[in-house]
C-alpha cells in the first residue's frame, strides 16, 4: 500500500490510545504532540483527529487537532495551540508527559486533502495555526520525487508565533519549487524586509498562480481570515471549486456544546443545502457513492460547514460526495465522489 492509498482505511472510526513519544515546542503558545498510536492504518495531508480526555468522575471532552506529520511517517504529530481557560489545551500543554497515553480516533474527512497525485501547482495559505493541514502537504510534497511548483503565503502576529519556521525555511532554500511568503501582521523586527499586515488582493496577486493555471488552493486559519482571502481569491477570478477551505478556530473549539465539532451539521443541513440548486424536493433523493457504492438519503449525510459553504460526506465510508461552494456570483456544486443522485 502506498503512504496515500486510502483501500486499507478504516469506515467505522474506533477511539484507540496513542503513546506520548515525544513533546516539541514550536512557539512559546504552541506545542506538537508527536504520538503512535495502538492501531493505525494511514491518513491523508490535511485531515485531522478527535482527541478526547475523561476525567475519574467520567465528564468527558472531545477537540479535533489537524494533523502535521505526512503519511509517510510512522508517528502521528499533531499541534497544540494554548487557549486559556480551556478544557482540553492547558492539560495537552502542561501537564502530558512522554509515555502517557492519548485517547483519538481518525483520520477524519477528506474535503481538505491534497496528494501529490493530484496535478497542478499548489497554493496554500495560512493564518496562524491554520499552517498545521498545510504543513501536512508540504512535508508530503517534499518525500516525494515529483516536486509540484508550490507557494505559501503565511501570516501570523509575529516572527516569535510563525510554526514550523526553521522547517518552513529550510524547505524553501533547498527547492527552488517552493516560494515561502511570510506577512506579520502586529509585530515585526527592527530589520524585517518582509511583508507588514493582513494578506489583501495585492499580495495574492504577487504570490499566487495565476488563475490561468489552475492552481489547487488550500486556505486555513480563523474563520474571518478563511472567509476574507477566500473573497479576495473569487474576485481575483480564480476557481471556486478549487479553493478548499478550513476554519481553525480553537477558541470556539473549546467553548463549544456538548463537545460536538462546531463544523458538524445535522443531517437536515444538507437537504436545506442541496434544496437551494435542485428544484424537485430532495428530501426523496439517494445519492450512490462512488468510493464505496453505498445508497443514501440526501438527509442522512454526514455535512461539515465551512466558510464558503459546505462539505457533504458519504455517512458510511466518509468518502467527500458533494461541495456547495456559495459566492457571490452564486452557489456551485461539484459531485466528483458522487455515483449518482436520484430522485
Amino acid at each position: 500500500m502506498t503512504a496515500t492509498d486510502t483501500s486499507s482505511l478504516p469506515k467505522r472510526l474506533e477511539w484507540q490510545f496513542a503513546r506520548v513519544c515525544d513533546i516539541v515546542a514550536e512557539t512559546r503558545r504552541v506545542k506538537s504532540l508527536v504520538l503512535q498510536p495502538v492501531h493505525w492504518t494511514g491518513h491523508l495531508p490535511g485531515q485531522h483527529i478527535d482527541i478526547r480526555l475523561t476525567a475519574e468522575d467520567g465528564y468527558q471532552a472531545q477537540r479535533s487537532y489537524s494533523i502535521a506529520s505526512p503519511p509517510e511517517d510512522k508517528l502521528l504529530m499533531v499541534t497544540v495551540e494554548r487557549v486559556e481557560d480551556g478544557e482540553v489545551s492547558p492539560y495537552l500543554l502542561d501537564e502530558l508527559r512522554v509515555g502517557d497515553s492519548l485517547e483519538l480516533r481518525g483520520p477524519i474527512a477528506r474535503h481538505f486533502v491534497w496528494t501529490n497525485g493530484l496535478s497542478g501547482p499548489l497554493c496554500l495559505i495560512a493564518g496562524g495555526t491554520g499552517i498545521t493541514p498545510l504543513m501536512a502537504m508540504l512535508r508530503h510534497r517534499d518525500r516525494s520525487s515529483r516536486r509540484t511548483p508550490a507557494v505559501l503565503i503565511y501570516s501570523t502576529r509575529s516572527l516569535a508565533d510563525i510554526v514550523y519556521r526553521e522547517k518552513l525555511d529550510a524547505m524553501a532554500r533547498s527547492d527552488g519549487n517552493l516560494h515561502v511568503v511570510y506577512t506579520l501582521t502586529r509585530e515585526q523586527p527592527k530589520d524585517w524586509t518582509g511583508h507588514r499586515g493582513r494578506i489583501d488582493r495585492a499580495l495574492l496577486v504577487a504570490n499566487c498562480f495565476p488563475p490561468a493555471q489552475n492552481p489547487a488552493i488550500y486556505v486555513c486559519g480563523p474563520t474571518a481570515f478563511v472567509e476574507a482571502v477566500s473573497g479576495f481569491l473569487v474576485e481575483l477570478g480564480f476557481d471556486p471549486l478549487n479553493i478548499k477551505t478550513e476554519a481553525s478556530d480553537h477558541q470556539e473549539d473549546e467553548i463549544m456544546a456538548n463537545n460536538v465539532s462546531d463544523l458538524l451539521l445535522g443531517g437536515d443541513a444538507a437537504t436545506r443545502l442541496v434544496q437551494q440548486l435542485f428544484v424537485p424536493d430532495v428530501t426523496l433523493a439517494k445519492v450512490r457513492c462512488e468510493a464505496c457504492d453505498c445508497v443514501s438519503g440526501v438527509g442522512a449525510l454526514t455535512v461539515y460547514a465551512g466558510p464558503m459553504g459546505a462539505v457533504l460526506n458519504c455517512a458510511d465510508c466518509d468518502n467527500v460526495l458533494m461541495r456547495v461552494v456559495d459566492t457571490p456570483q452564486g452557489l456551485w456544486l461539484e459531485m466528483s465522489g458522487t455515483r449518482s443522485l436520484r430522485f
